[in-house]
């Protein structure tokens, strides 16, 4: 600002004290999710993508069926390639996309496998990608069919059967290939809800031992594509014997089902109908089973790759211009995908010796660029999340309950200051004549009889109001008017029963009875043993869903240790040390509640006892267990964070020792932390 003094201009001095807006921490979205989806895009191309594509074609040379041709003559053939190619166009790339779109970072564990299922198929994506699964199989199958007509072989695979007399009767051998198609994609879709693919799993082995095309993960890759091939088609087997043996004639059955299906698959019903009909037909399963073994290898082969190299930490902070606040911007993203792997890098820097880290912990620490600081949103945002699990953790997985707000209380207009009116005669009444007093007094109430009106209201009341034993409030009570009886309508009056549910249910009940009369009773077992496997609560799966984010929360622990014991000799200014009661409160509360849960846990585990050792009662033993396995795998769970508190909290004793006394902790606090300190 200039002023005009006597002709000269004189500019005011700057000065440094005045008010400065207050810049918050840049947000996820602007400095590291860009980055790291860079990166993730770089390895979705170059290591799901191009080893998958790799495994197509070794899958097109290896897995070539009834082609004669050496290796090597397959391998450099124009032919190979393309079918390759195709087969992972229409086959393979299909499911990465879906598994990459319908990724979701939040788990929901289910605690028996019927919840897992049913959860999974509520959701509308899991229709969609399950009929990507069942498109891409018969895209497959379509390039399967173009390949043998392509070499005019006789597979004997046409759309209707060669008649005059029934042109339109379709190929079963077709039908056959085309619905083992659809049940094997369909059955490894389900697979894949069962081992819950579509939930973000931290990676915590390196890419180069656990990597699929390794020789001895490829062995089982292949192993286990094939039983699961083997297994599927024998039930598909039974199931499509069973089909043409009760369903087809029950439908045929109905007038107009009969009307449309006959003309096409009339002849069915006429041959031999007996399960052993797949025997005869040893090609055509053969068939069927080398496009299902060259099918789900490529799927599962891909589903590796993108359990391994996706979920791999990554380092881009170190590249931009300032990596503590693409750190602590990572730290506030909405999405607990980006969470892990910006908490996964801040480990590296909290935990690292190096003179380069302890650089810039020293920064993250001073640097008050931003208000909150770095520190403050980074301590802030930690134990924000850690107090959600750890309240999730007390509801034992159950949802947040919903705050009901309070009906807002009208308030009262302050009315305005009136002068009250006089409701008395002015002026003096004029005297009465004694007779005119007499004759007044009859026609009116007397004072006598207000006063005695006046008593009894009196005496009334303090009867109401005296108290009165419960025994006899209800004898002594008044008696009260009936209210009116509400309006009755004829859906109230006359409820209308549920003819079709109630025929429903007795259908059912029948059917079970039935069911239950003419089963054997060693099927009868399995059935029982199968709905028990079903249906029954694991208790790791228990204690999971009490811990849904238990590898972020151990993350967060070992962040918050390290930079908190590197700030003994790197904070300049202690900023940290305010923090560290919080932070020892937290860690102790929460490791105080996963301690009492793992008591509980292991109270359920009985050892079995020498005398039922002796007697080898097989069914008590497989309980016991199986009850030891599920301990045991609730243990490792509740480990993952509670290893990480104990870790955190004893480093933390161990370089700040008798310093600790300078914080104020809770007494439960303080008692815990004390048999820390004793022990560092």
């Amino acid at each position: 600002m200039s002023t005009a003094l006597n002709g000269s201009t004189k500019t005011a001095p700057s000065t440094t004290f005045g008010p400065r807006p207050s810049t918050n921490v840049p947000s996820a979205t602007q400095t590291f999710e860009p980055l790291a989806k860079s990166v993730l895009s770089h390895r979705l191309l170059y290591n799901v993508f191009a080893y998958s594509a790799a495994f197509s074609l070794a899958s097109a040379v290896f897995l070539a069926g009834v082609d004669e041709t050496s290796l090597l003559l397959r391998l450099f053939r124009p032919s190979t390639w393309v079918n390759a190619s195709l087969t992972w166009l229409v086959g393979v790339l299909p499911i990465i996309v879906v598994r990459k779109v319908f990724l979701t970072p939040t788990p929901e564990p289910a605690s028996s496998p019927s919840k897992t299922m049913t959860a999974a198929l509520a959701k509308p994506t899991a229709r969609r990608w399950i009929a990507v699964y069942i498109t891409s199989s018969l895209l497959l199958l379509s390039l399967e069919f173009v390949r043998i007509w392509s070499k005019n072989e006789d597979m004997r695979l046409s759309i209707f059967i060669k008649s005059r007399k029934h042109p339109y009767y379709l190929n079963g051998r077709l039908i056959f290939l085309v619905l083992a198609q659809v049940w094997l994609s369909i059955s490894f879709a389900l697979r894949d809800i069962m081992l819950e693919r579509f939930v973000f799993r931290w990676a915590k082995a390196l890419p180069s031992s656990n990597a699929p095309f390794i020789p001895r993960n490829l062995v089982m890759l292949l192993l286990t594509s094939t039983l699961f091939t083997l297994s599927s088609l024998a039930v598909y087997n039974i199931a499509f014997g069973l089909a043409r043996l009760a369903l087809l004639p029950l439908l045929l059955r109905v007038p107009l089902v009969q009307s449309i299906l006959k003309p096409f698959v009339g002849h069915f019903i006429r041959g031999p109908w007996t399960l052993t009909l797949p025997l005869r037909h040893l090609s055509l399963e053969y068939q069927a089973f080398m496009l299902g073994l060259s099918m789900l290898a490529n799927w599962e082969f891909a589903e590796s790759l993108f359990d391994v190299y996706i979920p791999q930490p990554i380092n881009v902070a170190s590249t931009t211009a300032d990596p503590n606040v693409t750190l602590v911007s990572g730290i506030t993203s909405t999405n607990p995908l980006y969470l892990h792997f910006a908490y996964a890098e801040l480990r590296d820097v909290a935990l690292d010796s190096r003179p380069t880290s302890a650089s810039r912990r020293t920064a993250l620490f001073s640097d008050q660029k931003f208000s909150p600081s770095l520190w403050s949103t980074l301590a802030r945002e930690s134990l924000l999340r850690l107090g959600n699990d750890y309240q999730t953790f007390l509801r034992k997985g159950a949802p947040a309950p919903a705050n009901v707000l309070a009906p807002a209380i009208p308030t009262k207009t302050a009315q305005p200051p009136s002068t009250p009116l006089l409701r008395k005669e002015i002026y003096k009444a004029p005297q009465q004549s004694p007779i005119s007093k007499v004759l007044n007094t009859f026609a009116s109430d007397s004072d006598l009889l207000k006063a005695a009106e006046a008593v009894a209201s009196e005496v009334g009341t303090r009867v109401v109001e005296a108290p009165i034993p419960e025994l006899f409030r209800s004898a002594s009570s008044p008696p009260v008017a009936a209210p009116p009886p509400p309006p009755t309508t004829a859906a109230t009056a006359t409820p209308q029963p549920d003819f079709i549910g109630t025929y429903i249910s007795r259908a059912k009940a029948q059917c079970q009875s039935l069911v239950v009369k003419y089963t054997p009773p060693w099927c009868q077992d399995v059935v029982a043993q199968w709905d028990t496997w079903w249906s029954r609560d694991r208790m790791n799966k228990v204690t999971e869903k009490c811990l849904p984010n238990r590898d972020l929360d151990a993350l967060i622990v070992e962040v918050l240790a390290g930079l908190v014991c590197a700030s003994l000799t790197e904070d300049r200014y202690g900023v940290v040390q305010r923090d560290i009661p919080r932070i020892l409160e937290a860690f102790l509360s929460f490791l105080t509640a996963l301690e009492e849960h793992h008591v509980e846990v292991t109270k359920l585990y009985v050892p079995p006892t020498p005398d039922e050792i002796t007697e080898g009662d097989l069914k008590v033993l497989r309980e016991k267990e199986r009850t030891r396995v599920e301990v045991a795998k609730a243990t490792e769970a509740i480990g993952i964070v509670a290893d990480a508190l104990k870790s955190g909290v004893a480093d933390i004793a161990r370089t700040f020792g008798e310093k600790l006394v300078a914080f104020k902790f809770p007494p439960r606090i303080a008692k815990k932390l004390q048999s820390f300190v004793d022990y560092a």
